[in-house]
């Protein structure tokens, strides 16, 4: 009798085991616990394994996270340089101080994402939605944002000089004293964004919508605004070098440095 008790214990004890492990690696991969130390480099042969190094390492050096789930993720002091996030779900993350250098993350879902000092140098951010995100001191020169979603997003500060943003919608979103510095973003939409002090200087901003935008202390010298809709912008306070090219561009109810401009009313 003892020994079937002692027996049946072993066998609960066992099961128990391996369900809570289960659960624990669960939760690991949720939210991608760093338990131990390490910079290694590991070649990633599918989203599993990079998975399984991401939560066991703080670094993930070109691993392949295409199309993952990190949602509700939290990284800190972690690299994911060179790495693919191809159409990766990070939802309600939060990263703060992680090496996203280089990194694919093309057509990825940041809304409401938290990004405070993470480098995104020449990262491809291509077609992604930030709709809601928040990037804070967040150093994006030299990236590729083309045709991507940053409606109602909080950017200001960040450093986009040298990006590609064509075709970007950067509606309602808050850009103030954002670095721009030759950036190429014809036919991007900033319409009713807050693009104070920003530095947008020999900006390529051909078919640019900024009705309704905040352009106040902005810095536009050598910008070319061609064709660019300035409806109800302010640019009072703007400075608009003599080089600035706004052939083209639609003025009506604009406030400009030499006040308000209705000639395309």
């Amino acid at each position: 009798m003892r020994i079937t008790l002692y027996t049946l214990a072993l066998g609960l004890r066992s099961r128990f085991h391996k369900a809570n492990k289960n659960i624990m690696k669960r939760l690991t991969v949720l939210y991608l616990i760093a338990i131990f130390l390490s910079f290694h480099t590991f070649a990633a042969e599918d989203s599993e394994k990079s998975l399984s190094q991401m939560r066991s390492y703080t670094a993930c050096l070109n691993c392949d996270l295409s199309g993952v789930d990190l949602s509700r993720s939290f990284l800190h002091q972690s690299s994911l340089r060179g790495s693919q996030l191809v159409g990766a779900d990070l939802r309600w993350s939060y990263f703060e101080e992680v090496n996203l250098r280089r990194a694919n993350l093309k057509g990825a879902d940041l809304r409401h994402t938290v990004l405070n000092k993470v480098d995104m140098r020449n990262a491809n951010l291509s077609n992604a939605d930030l709709d809601n995100a928040q990037f804070i001191d967040v150093d994006l020169a030299g990236s590729t944002m083309r045709n991507a979603y940053a409606s109602n997003a909080d950017l200001s500060n960040s450093i986009f000089d040298n990006t590609n943003l064509s075709e970007t919608d950067f509606s309602d979103s808050k850009l103030s004293g954002v670095q721009m510095r030759s950036v190429y973003m014809n036919g991007a939409i900033f319409v009713g964004s807050d693009l104070s002090n920003a530095v947008l200087a020999s900006a390529k901003m051909r078919d640019v919508d900024l009705s309704g935008a905040n352009l106040k202390g902005a810095i536009l010298r050598n910008a070319d605004l061609t064709r660019a809709d300035l409806t109800d912008a302010d640019l009072s306070t703007a400075d608009l070098s003599p080089n600035t090219k706004l052939d083209g561009a639609i003025f009506c109810g604009t406030l400009t440095p030499w006040g308000e401009d209705n000639t395309n009313c």
